[in-house]
């Protein structure tokens, strides 16, 4: 009886375990919701303060020229942005937000004759740099044709259109950064204006405004950024090409090229820099046209 009993015993546990998996296996998966990202809206638009609505709801209830909205907790997916004057609608767009993206959703104005409200998205490498070092970004959105960059008065990049920007990995320190016409004798874009990039940050410039109107200018945003590794920084490293960023825009569809970036070398010392107190800052400089 003894071994009949533990055969049964044994036959039963084997059933209850079998039961038991087979449940594990078909119980239903949670599925995590998709992660959202961060973003940024910047009032580009030279001589034109705006309310910023973002999906159907006041973000900003006045942004001046140069304001910077942010930062702005967006889940993943599509997402409408609409700037307004009063009841006239500006400018509205539509972009997406993939998980864990952090961008800058721009207005500003197309180079054409009309001056086009448009908005561009650009996304923030946030990625670590070196010890000592800084990410110096410069966007070209003027209502201005294809530029040269100069930074401490070499031409860094050349021929970046707008609504293009560009990527370089510097020494912190203090750079006098101006925005000329790539071809002919045409008005300064940017005249020059004095950026501190801090160790450890992305520093953003946007070169807005027209010449042309006198309304040129430049909005610096701050982001920090992990610092990995070590070494003294002795040089600057080559920066990024010509990217064009995504552009949504609420008029005809053009198509931005991607230029190429034609470094012209130049010696800078290692500079030791402080590390950004805040998460994000942002503020507007005003360029001083040359005598």
């Amino acid at each position: 009886m003894g071994g009949g009993w533990n055969r049964w015993v044994a036959a039963v546990l084997a059933s209850l375990a079998s039961t038991f998996v087979g449940g594990l296996l078909v119980a239903p998966t949670a599925v995590a919701a998709p992660a959202g990202g961060t973003g940024y809206v910047v009032n580009a638009l030279a001589g034109t303060t705006t309310q910023v609505v973002l999906d159907g709801a006041v973000a900003r209830a006045s942004a001046d020229p140069g304001a910077v909205i942010g930062p702005l907790k967006l889940t993943a997916g599509q997402h409408v942005l609409e700037l307004r004057s009063g009841l006239t609608a500006v400018v509205s767009a539509r972009f997406t937000v993939a998980g864990g993206e952090n961008l800058d959703v721009v207005a500003h104005r197309a180079s054409d004759v009309a001056m086009t409200p448009v908005i561009t998205v650009f996304r923030n490498d946030l990625s670590s740099v070196g010890p000592g070092k800084a990410r110096l970004v410069v966007s070209h959105v003027a209502v201005a044709p294809p530029a040269d960059i100069r930074v401490n008065g070499n031409p860094y990049f050349r021929n970046v259109a707008n609504a293009e920007s560009l990527s370089v990995v510097v020494p912190a320190g203090s750079y006098s950064l101006d925005v000329v016409p790539t071809v002919g004798a045409g008005k300064t874009i940017l005249a020059p204006v004095r950026v501190s990039a801090a160790a450890g940050t992305l520093t953003r410039v946007f070169a807005y405004g027209s010449p042309e109107q006198s309304s040129s200018g430049a909005i610096v945003q701050v982001l920090k950024v992990p610092v990995v590794g070590a070494g003294k920084p002795s040089s600057v490293h080559t920066g990024d090409g010509g990217q064009a960023a995504d552009e949504f825009v609420a008029s005809p569809t053009r198509t931005w090229g991607l230029v190429g970036a034609a470094v012209v070398g130049f010696g800078l010392a290692g500079l030791a820099g402080t590390r950004s107190g805040s998460a994000a800052s942002a503020r507007v400089l005003r360029s001083r046209p040359r005598s």
